[in-house]
């Protein structure tokens, strides 16, 4: 197979010199066998086409199925300390992918023995952004571990996709309504482009992330409080994250945040198993006349219910125009290099990402090893600004992980979005619903 990038996945790739990588944990107590290990890699490699692909150069990129590619490396490291891992994270995250030959992943084992002598690890998953998002991270994680457990499992086999004939059904594509809507639309947004100037891009600061976790008690008393208010528990982390992003940036936060969107959802045929690397979302406004440090319980909560309507509205148009979404957008491919131009010339017009993994369904106790946690994945991301908050929900815990670069916002001004988030969901989470809330959530 030899097939032109889609631009949804080019945007994922941006070029050759590009580090654009994705980076999954979780820690392991027990005996991971490397042998094992070894063997679930070139199981899962067998099983995902875009593991056996690379990519060739042009206008745009080609995605290649090579025949013999090489095994996913797999590199084992001796575990010193409980940070080990951050730091080979930040390694891995650094370290640019050799797209012009497979595999576009690799794997770490961080291993050894805790202060009571007992076995525990580290199992890194690492993949180039251009073949997978954070769901197709915890695909490759759950596969790994399962057949770390039983070599013999049959984890099936599938097969690429050759363009969007594989990703839209065919009386989609032969809808000439929808692509002449499509054609106006892409005509609109060329359009704009040839009347902007094309900008230089402005350097990064070092990059870095943030990783925290809310206590099981304080994540189970947030998420009984946000249904007692008939909000989502993603609604009431928005508002707290965006709280926390204008009271520390003041009067350069605009309240906005953006949320990706798991398009998979809507296109039937992508297997939820299979990997995939596009991620529309929507941009979500969120009330900014009051300052952030007088806004009270009942406050918080009317918040998180505009937070909620407004992305189901939002998300709903993107999921109404999906198709068009995706015909549109390989019509494009002529002004990809402006559109990057931009992306790396310009902050954002939101103040962060907000990506929900969600709950992380991956099995905990296994034969001869327990897995203890699992980390939100973390992306080393090329653009202007890189201010991303991802979040996901292991073992009735909430885990976060912030990444941004010092020149969109320093470690410090991030420590205290942490600080004043986190101090949120405590507080919301501890105090009891205005019994009238009940009363209308009963009602209703």
């Amino acid at each position: 197979m030899k097939r032109k990038m889609m631009l949804c996945e080019r945007v994922m790739y941006v070029d050759r010199d590009t580090t654009f990588t994705i980076v999954q944990a979780a820690r392991i107590r027990g005996r991971l066998d490397p042998a094992r290990l070894r063997h679930a890699l070139d199981r899962i490699q067998l099983k995902h086409p875009m593991l056996r692909c690379s990519i060739e150069d042009g206008d745009p990129p080609y995605v290649v199925l090579e025949d013999d590619p090489a095994p996913i490396p797999l590199r084992l490291v001796e575990r010193k300390s409980d940070e080990d891992w951050q730091h080979q994270s930040h390694i891995e995250r650094e370290t640019r992918f050799a797209s012009e030959r497979a595999p576009l992943m690799r794997a770490v084992w961080i291993h050894g023995d805790d202060a009571h002598g007992e076995p525990v690890g580290e199992l890194l998953i690492v993949c180039h952004h251009v073949i997978c998002d954070g769901m197709s991270m915890m695909t490759l994680l759950r596969e790994t571990l399962a057949l770390c457990e039983r070599p013999e499992l049959d984890i099936g086999r599938l097969s690429g996709f050759n363009g969007l004939e594989d990703i839209l059904p065919a009386e989609i594509l032969g809808d000439r309504r929808i692509r002449r809507k499509a054609a106006w639309k892409a005509l609109a947004f060329r359009l704009f482009f040839s009347l902007r100037r094309k900008r230089k891009p402005v350097p990064q600061g070092e990059f870095y992330v943030l990783h925290w976790k809310l206590s099981r008690d304080d994540t189970a008393a947030l998420a009984a409080r946000a249904r007692a208010e008939g909000v989502t528990l993603f609604a009431a982390l928005a508002v707290a994250f965006s709280l926390a992003f204008r009271s520390v940036k003041g009067a350069s936060a605009n309240g906005k945040v953006f949320s990706p969107v798991d398009i998979r959802k809507f296109l039937p045929l992508i297997r939820p198993d299979g990997l995939f690397s596009a991620a529309p979302g929507t941009i979500v406004a969120l009330d900014t006349g009051t300052a952030p440090e007088q806004i009270d319980d009942a406050g918080f909560w009317e918040q998180a219910r505009a937070f909620k309507t407004r992305l189901n509205q939002r998300v709903e148009r993107l999921t109404r125009n999906v198709h068009e979404y995706f015909i549109g957008l390989e019509m494009l491919h002529s002004i990809f290099g402006q559109f990057i131009a931009e992306r790396r010339s310009d902050l954002d017009q939101f103040d962060t990402t907000l990506s929900n993994i969600g709950r992380i369904e991956i099995q905990q106790q296994y034969q001869g090893f327990r897995v203890e946690t699992v980390f939100s994945p973390t992306a080393r991301l090329p653009w202007r600004s890189t201010t991303a908050v991802l979040m996901s929900g292991y073992a009735g815990e909430l885990d976060f992980a912030f990444t941004c670069d010092e020149a969109s916002l320093t470690r410090e001004q991030a420590a205290r979005v942490r600080e004043f988030a986190t101090r949120l969901m405590r507080e919301r989470g501890a105090a009891a619903p205005a019994q009238d809330a009940v009363l209308v959530r009963e009602a209703a």
